[in-house]
């Protein structure tokens, strides 16, 4: 089983080590062609209970902003985040990262078997994952390697209550940020 050190959902992982910043919805498509794949996050929201939680978001989001991309995107020769505002005043975000090699794109949890020619992505239950183009076999799913394909995943879905209170638009935030 592959190590996820970078979920597709949480935007604030691209740019460091633990995040407080995610998304309801994420699209992540896969082109093995040209070798890219695009993370499209919808909703981006945060949990900020005190005022040390929102401390930390602040120190994330200007990591964010400065595009300090964590070291293993680093190695990716092309990469690219855009943030924007939607026109139904959601904060979305957009990432696209050339990968020189598959075998890169373990740190998102999909593995890439060459003798079948195909990708895998372990099937976790809470991420609620969605796709027309992959099978379930097993505890995984699988996407042909000659064809692009798409999945969406939805972890949040079924939030505890106990978190609900706490779940803040990023918007105001980031909003701030970008005027500083």
């Amino acid at each position: 089983m592959e190590v996820i050190k970078i979920a597709f959902f949480v935007l604030g992982v691209f740019f460091g080590e633990n995040s407080r910043i995610a998304a309801e919805k994420t699209t992540v498509s896969v082109n093995p062609k040209e070798q890219t794949i695009t993370i499209a996050q919808e909703n981006i929201f945060t949990l900020i209970n005190n005022e040390q939680d929102s401390i930390q978001v602040n120190t994330e989001l200007k990591k964010v902003v400065a595009r300090n991309w964590r070291k293993e995107i680093e190695a990716y020769p092309s990469k690219s985040c855009i943030v924007y505002v939607t026109n139904e005043g959601n904060l979305n975000a957009k990432i696209i990262l050339n990968y020189p090699s598959e075998k890169m794109l373990k740190d998102f949890a999909l593995g890439f078997n060459q003798k079948a020619k195909e990708f895998s992505l372990i099937n976790i239950p809470d991420w609620n994952v969605e796709t027309k183009d992959g099978v379930l076999k097993g505890n995984y799913w699988r996407f042909s390697a000659d064809d692009n394909f798409t999945f969406v995943v939805t972890p949040f879905k079924n939030m505890p209550d106990k978190f609900k209170s706490a779940k803040r638009s990023l918007r105001p935030i980031w909003e701030a940020e970008k005027e500083n």
